[in-house]
């Protein structure tokens, strides 16, 4: 059950929003006890006793922080992350545990957490953790949005067009690359402007750095 409800969703068309902060605790008391010490410190949280009811309330194109237990009925904390991580998520998640073990930490780290915290703790050094978290789920934001920017402008080229570029960014001449397309050096001109023009791109260069972009995911 959702026990408080404050901050806005940010979406990918959206990313002047707020990051969000979710903790997912299914002990009642230490949630909401945990809840008001962050927000005592400027945090706006939304609380949630099972993690499915986060699964529900939740977007793959949100940005922000998820703090959740290591251990729960059902759902526990890693499973959590990895159902997050199938969604492909933008949010970061912190791993609180009093059980803390060796494997345990390189599992979840291996998977995606940025942090597992041990309880107890200093509640400055886990708003720190905060803090960092919101800065890796909005640098997975930007990246996804330079993503799928660089992949629907790639989308707009034909295939003789790339074959150009492609050609180009290996600084190849437009005699050269003609020559191996078969082609006329007026055609491959005319194929890269029109390529160019489709990526509002300036330069070859522009094109290249599309292409990086585009093979992140």
């Amino acid at each position: 059950m959702s026990l408080t409800s404050t901050n806005p969703v940010k979406e990918l068309g959206a990313p002047d929003q707020a990051s969000r902060l979710y903790i997912v605790d299914d002990e009642t008391e230490l949630l909401a006890t945990l809840a008001e010490s962050l927000r005592a410190l400027g945090f706006s949280p939304q609380t949630f006793d099972r993690p499915e009811d986060l699964l529900q309330a939740t977007s793959e194109n949100e940005v922000g922080c998820v703090i959740t237990d290591l251990r729960m009925p059902g759902i526990g904390g890693v499973e959590l992350l990895k159902r997050l991580n199938q969604r492909g998520t933008c949010l970061s998640v912190i791993l609180l545990t009093a059980f803390a073990d060796v494997p345990t930490a390189v599992d979840a780290m291996k998977l995606g957490a940025v942090s597992v915290v041990e309880k107890p703790f200093e509640l400055q050094a886990l708003a720190d953790e905060i803090h960092a978290a919101m800065r890796s789920s909005e640098q997975a934001y930007t990246d996804r949005r330079e993503l799928r920017s660089a992949r629907q402008l790639l989308d707009h080229l034909t295939d003789e067009e790339k074959a150009v570029l492609d050609l180009a960014i290996e600084g190849r001449p437009n005699r050269e690359i003609a020559q191996q397309l078969e082609i006329s050096p007026r055609t491959v001109d005319r194929r890269r402007h029109s390529a160019l023009r489709k990526l509002k791109a300036d330069s070859v260069a522009e094109y290249a750095v599309l292409k990086t972009r585009a093979r992140r995911g």
